[in-house]
């Protein structure tokens, strides 16, 4: 069975093996009369995502509000279409979630179990137990105000720790990372600058110019001044004739466009480097980068609100922030940078340096705080669409298929899912996206070959 069948299986008939759904259809009846006296407790909310990022004394408020179910098999414990202010999560037994034209079946003893069954409004499918089933009911939008309230300070105010003893064990016995992060707390750190182009037409935008002046300023750099034409005639753009002079491709692009496409073309200078051992490092986040950027861009056409080329340039920004440490690291032999290190290194100062970088490089916050969240996929800021939502959503797609199943959430679990419009996005959007948006990831990925 293929990764896309494993992920939403169809099960128009019920397994032999597990019984037949006889949920009446007015909903369960009765659940009152389901729940269960035991208490929920810290230790077991602290299994479960994002609760797992709070402590007990920060989970202690709404465990009086927490409740314990227990359901027989072809019960049902929510409604596809329902609008409550709660999430479920699976304790005990197997679950079948009913999309409409899809289903999945969850096991508690399945990574997938970690996440919520459903939450939001509204349920994404119906849940129906097919085993004897636990379930856990938990207060939403408290869990959410309770995670977003310890993340709740200014962006710039993420640091990497000033505790070395708090960093993971890879890197509290690494010589490499005991300097790096002696420099980088004694603000000795060196940044990266934004190549010169990018700055200058950055910089030059902030005021009202017109064409004629951002096609000088692109003109200095002659290679992007050649790919900026080419994209300009490239099925993304393309015209009734085609456009021979780097002003006619900005006239055809748009200034805002062009403003994000310098940038984003320029950023691929960054990722190379001269020492063999640190080029396979910034050659893999590249392309990681360019994964989630293309995916940003497909899913900013078709999503209101976003600019599909501000999207584009969104989604590189997701692994800026390793770049001063990978820079670092060039000046030490390769023997003293173990992959267990290295992987560590970038997972822990990513988020912190890539809000300082895009800070000195004068980024606005809608695009410093990116590199901060863009793995988180219970982030959960504005009441709007933004760009670090659809970074997340891009990224999440990015790995579906890539990674084990029981590791990544359910789309429909993750509050960015929430302000999407739902009648065009759902779990099977999420099937049909990787099928038909094929020829629009490659044509934005030759972007940056």
């Amino acid at each position: 069975m293929g990764w896309i069948s494993r992920f939403f299986h169809h099960t128009a008939a019920a397994s032999p093996s597990k019984p037949a759904k006889t949920a009446p259809a007015s909903g369960r009846p009765g659940i009152a009369s389901r729940r269960s006296s035991a208490p929920v407790t810290a230790a077991e909310l602290q299994r479960l995502v994002p609760c797992n990022q709070l402590s007990p004394a920060e989970l202690e408020p709404f465990l009086p509000h927490c409740r314990r179910y227990t359901f027989a098999p072809g019960e049902r414990l929510f409604t596809r279409g329902a609008r409550e202010e709660n999430a479920w999560y699976l304790g005990n037994g197997e679950v079948e979630l009913d999309f409409g034209k899809q289903a999945r079946t969850v096991d508690a003893l399945s990574a997938a179990a970690r996440y919520p069954l459903a939450c939001g409004q509204p349920y994404a499918a119906d849940g129906v137990a097919l085993t004897e089933v636990e379930a856990l009911r938990i207060p939403n939008t408290l869990m959410l105000a309770a995670v977003h309230k310890k993340r709740a300070r200014p962006i710039e105010a993420n640091l990497v720790t000033e505790n070395f003893n708090q960093l993971p064990d890879e890197l509290r016995q690494s010589e490499v990372f005991y300097t790096f992060w002696r420099t980088y707390r004694s603000d000795s750190l060196q940044l990266p600058p934004l190549p010169q182009v990018a700055l200058r037409l950055r910089k030059a935008m902030a005021e009202d110019i017109g064409v004629g002046e951002a096609a000088r300023i692109v003109q200095t750099d002659p290679v992007i001044t050649a790919r900026l034409i080419e994209i300009a005639n490239s099925p993304l753009y393309r015209g009734m004739a085609p456009v021979t002079t780097c002003q006619q491709a900005i006239g055809r692009i748009g200034l805002m466009g062009t403003r994000s496409l310098v940038t984003s073309l320029t950023l691929k200078r960054m990722f190379h480097g001269d020492r063999p051992h640190l080029r396979r490092w910034l050659n893999h986040l590249w392309q990681e980068s360019v994964r989630i950027s293309c995916f940003s861009y497909v899913l900013g056409l078709r999503l209101s609100g976003i600019d599909a080329e501000q999207a584009l340039l969104a989604g590189l920004m997701s692994h800026i922030g390793a770049l001063p440490f990978l820079y670092f690291a060039g000046d030490f032999p390769e023997e003293s940078l173990p992959d267990s290190m290295m992987t560590a290194a970038i997972a822990t100062v990513k988020g912190p340096l890539g809000v300082q970088l895009l800070s000195a490089w004068e980024f606005p916050e809608e695009i410093r705080r990116i590199p901060l969240h863009c793995d988180d996929w219970y982030y959960c800021d504005e009441e709007e669409l933004s760009l670090t939502d659809l970074v997340i959503l891009a990224n999440w797609h990015t790995k579906l298929g890539r990674v084990k199943t029981g590791s990544l959430p359910p789309i429909e679990t993750l509050p960015v899912y929430q302000k999407l419009d739902l009648r065009t996005i759902s779990p099977v959007f999420s099937l049909d996206l990787l099928h038909t948006a094929k020829r629009e990831i490659e044509q934005v990925r030759r972007l940056f070959h």
